[in-house]
């Protein structure tokens, strides 16, 4: 509380201590000084004397759309209201029972009168108040009397000054609209605890690992060569492998067919350019081109980009591997690479001086002789040494000598002087440097703040042009600080290629690679004929399966990545090495139709039995993520509010605030709201407007993802999702926990015998089991929470439905594997 508020507060307690002012002169003195100065309300959210049939609402405190929070009756300070004696002296507020309240007229023509209008405009909370006594109540509550809740009582204005904390914490506008405090405050009782049980505990084989196919042996290598990060070393590669966006473009249609990693709301703001790669770099490349050849010093450009959007390749490409002519000719590139430097400002500092020196010293000047050193670098401090250090001294003396020695291996030491003389080297030579500070985008903000201002000093120090690579997040979330507004000269933002155009690619390339044995390989080199044979056919009939854009495979992957091209080739080696993936059978056939199944299982447990969401890429949305007041459906509920009404192609930003209202109002749960959204973002189920990827207060508004639709559309519902994810999940009864285990025990045992159709049977029956779970649970909440929906509108009506249309095929499908299986073995 400041000064001026505490002192004014005092002087109109002192002021009303006679209570003798009529209705006005109390609203004008006391009820709007509470409500506008101690609590914050803005006048433009508080509608004064609205006509409600029959009779008028003091006040009413409004949501940003108009409708209503909270209505006050406010009475003259000459009507007393009678309370009941306090439990201690000095008590200045309390809860008391409605019914209690009740039995003092003034109260209860008071607040029958209010709860009237809350009942007629369907708003639940409730204020009376004389401007000295004011009751905060809820007026209605689904399987309860309202006379038999409780009512939150200020027995005086003396408790906004001593208990000032708690008044804002519960009545304030921000407490109130951003934080849901009224539900809290006025809840009937504290929510119950559910006992939660997890079957994965009583499981011991859980743990249990699933041994790669038989290619990964010796395909592993070359699948991480070739799946993996681009070598700087590797042009051919580079060439015939890397994906810009230019590529596809013109066949697409914007974000509905791929997800388009562009620019968000903030960075158009602060000039922020979308860099359409012609081949040489486009924006960026001149923009380089022209630093160089206008001999401007001192600039810092930032590549914008998502993470694993690729900007990495982007740079290594434009520098090394397909340079502009006029930067091939006049320049000299260093990139630095801070992947695995530690989070520590020190290290990275001295890290990046130390790698920038060797990255310009390609000639080895360094490691020439001292008068070599004299002459090409150290001749400006040498010539001052000589005038004081070495001063007077015989250049033939064994001191002379071993004073300039100690000299020369200072300024060796000394890496930020040394980057200076080597980029005059080069600027001699006609050569400008670039420097490029890459992956700082694994950092926390406040790193990855000393990483620009360092690319700063570099960029003065040496004068010359630095390219610094951040994500949007880390840039916005300093920018509204301050921290960078002194630096910023240009950006640039890189959007992520198609993954399935990566994809293709890269198996296209490894075949390529294997079946011309004169191709320089040295990874496949070891392969014999057969080997190789095997391994083309299965590369190839993946590279087909992405040239379809309803292919399943396709669709997961491009879901799941969200953007993240590093992701996705993370989750794609993983299948194509997972023991779940049927490389024997594709094979054989020298041709796949993949099934949803076939790939949701080895993505998501690539080398594990059972579905762990700690050691996942996907995580499982039907988990409980508060041991209090928490639900199976929330995250679903959450995504399901977001794709409601939105256009799938360009969904809109939906403010967070009203989501919050909206699970602590309607179901109390707001922890378990704060940590879906955690998991949303972190996974690229939703996307907020300024990149953040994790909950935190400055994350204002969300929107859905494709990765988000796809969750909400089809993956939730599928049974192999509900499979793997329902032994990891927390579970409220005990015996469906004990049924879950049980269920898991028998599958495992079977599986160690190959009974592969009666396994099917054991999961089939434990998704039934979990799905009957669910069903009783929503219902349970439906009624709990007054949701009012109808049957085809819940979550568990579309799991059954899609689920009895699945088992039946999931039955079939195991029993023709098992056939064909016996075949070959019989072959």
């Amino acid at each position: 509380m400041t000064k001026d508020l505490l002192a004014e507060l005092s002087t109109l307690i002192d002021e009303t201590k006679r209570r003798s002012g009529n209705e006005a002169e109390t609203r004008h003195r006391i009820i709007d000084f509470i409500i506008h100065n101690a609590l914050s309300w803005p006048k433009n959210r508080v509608k004064v004397e609205e006509f409600i049939r029959p009779g008028f609402a003091d006040y009413v405190l409004t949501k940003q759309d108009g409708s209503h929070l909270l209505f006050i009756e406010a009475k003259r300070e000459g009507i007393y209201f009678q309370l009941p004696i306090p439990h201690a002296n000095g008590e200045v507020s309390c809860y008391l029972s409605i019914a209690k309240l009740l039995t003092d007229e003034a109260i209860k023509s008071a607040m029958d009168q209010v709860r009237n209008y809350c009942i007629d405009t369907g708003c639940e909370y409730a204020c009376v108040t004389n401007g000295h006594e004011w009751i905060f109540f809820k007026t209605f509550e689904k399987g309860k009397r309202w006379d038999q809740q409780n009512a939150f009582v200020a027995r005086s204005l003396n408790f906004f000054l001593r208990e000032y904390t708690k008044a804002r914490n519960s009545f304030s506008f921000t407490a109130i609209v951003d934080h849901a405090a009224l539900h809290a405050a006025l809840s009937t009782s504290a929510p119950k605890d559910r006992g939660i049980y997890y079957p994965r505990e009583k499981i011991t084989s859980y743990s249990h690992p699933i041994k790669a196919n038989w290619l990964a042996a010796k395909i592993r290598p070359p699948i991480n060569y070739y799946f993996g990060t681009i070598s700087d070393s590797d042009t051919d590669f580079m060439e015939r492998c890397y994906v810009s966006q230019r590529e596809y473009q013109d066949t697409t249609d914007g974000m509905r067919s791929l997800i388009h990693d562009s620019i968000s709301p903030y960075f158009e703001n602060y000039g922020v350019q979308q860099l359409d790669d012609t081949g040489k770099g486009g924006r960026l490349g001149g923009r380089l081109t022209k630093n160089l050849k206008n001999n401007l010093k001192g600039e810092v450009l930032v590549l914008f980009g998502g993470k694993g959007a690729g900007k990495s390749t982007f740079i290594k490409r434009l520098l090394h591997h397909n340079p502009p002519r006029w930067l091939l000719e006049n320049a000299h590139s260093c990139i630095l690479d801070l992947l695995n430097v530690s989070e520590d400002t020190n290290t990275i500092r001295d890290t990046t001086w130390n790698r920038l020196v060797s990255a310009l010293d390609s000639e080895k000047l360094l490691a020439g002789s001292r008068e070599q050193l004299l002459r090409d670098l150290f001749s400006d401090r040498f010539e001052i040494a000589r005038k004081q250090d070495l001063a007077g001294l015989n250049e033939a003396s064994e001191i002379y000598n071993s004073q300039l020695n100690l000299l020369v291996s200072s300024w060796k030491s000394d890496w930020a002087y040394c980057a200076t003389r080597l980029v005059e080297h080069w600027r001699i030579k006609g050569r400008g440097a670039i420097v490029v500070v890459d992956n700082t985008d694994q950092y926390a903000s406040k790193v990855q703040d000393f990483c620009f201002i360092l690319a700063q000093e570099i960029a003065n120090t040496l004068g010359c042009v630095v390219l610094i690579s951040m994500r949007e997040e880390r840039f916005y979330d300093s920018k509204i600080h301050g921290v960078l507004d002194a630096y910023q000269n240009a950006g640039f933002h890189i959007s992520s290629p198609r993954p399935a155009e990566v994809f293709r690619k890269r198996l296209e390339y490894t075949v390529r690679l294997l079946d011309n044995p004169a191709l320089p390989a040295p990874l496949l080199a070891e392969f014999d004929a057969n080997f190789t044979r095997a391994t083309s056919t299965y590369l190839s009939i993946l590279a087909k399966d992405f040239i379809n854009d309803s292919s399943p495979l396709n669709g997961f992957l491009t879901a799941c990545a969200h953007g993240d091209i590093r992701l996705s080739l993370d989750l794609f080696r993983a299948f194509l090495l997972s023991g779940y993936t049927n490389v024997d059978e594709m094979i054989a056939n020298s041709h796949w139709t993949f099934q949803i199944h076939q790939v949701i299982k080895p993505v998501m447990i690539p080398d594990r039995y059972f579905y762990d969401e700690s050691l996942s890429r996907i995580p499982n949305l039907f988990q409980l993520r508060t041991p209090r007041q928490s639900s199976h459906f929330t995250a679903l509920r959450i995504l399901r509010r977001l794709s409601k009404g939105q256009d799938k192609g360009s969904p809109s930003y939906f403010d967070v605030a009203e989501l919050r209202g909206y699970f602590a109002e309607t179901f109390g749960m707001l922890d378990d709201f704060e940590k879906n959204t955690d998991t949303l973002l972190k996974h690229g189920f939703v996307e907020a407007n300024n990149r953040l990827d994790a909950y935190s207060d400055s994350v204002d508004s969300v929107k859905i993802t494709r990765y988000g639709t796809y969750m909400i559309e089809e993956l939730a519902w599928n049974f192999t999702y509900l499979d793997l994810v329902c032994t990891d999940c927390g579970i409220f009864d005990e015996q469906v926990s004990n049924y879950l285990t049980e269920a898991a025990k028998e599958e495992y045992s079977l599986f160690l015998k190959g009974e592969r159709v009666e396994r099917v049977k054991v999961r089939l029956e434990r998704v039934e089991e979990f799905i009957k779970y669910l069903e009783e649970e929503e219902k349970r909440e439906r009624d709990l929470y007054s949701l009012g929906m109808p049957v085809e509108e819940m979550f568990t009506s579309k799991i059954r439905a899609t689920f009895d249309g699945e088992k039946n095929r999931v039955l079939r499908s195991a029993k023709r594997q098992t056939v064909r299986r016996e075949r070959n073995w019989g072959k």
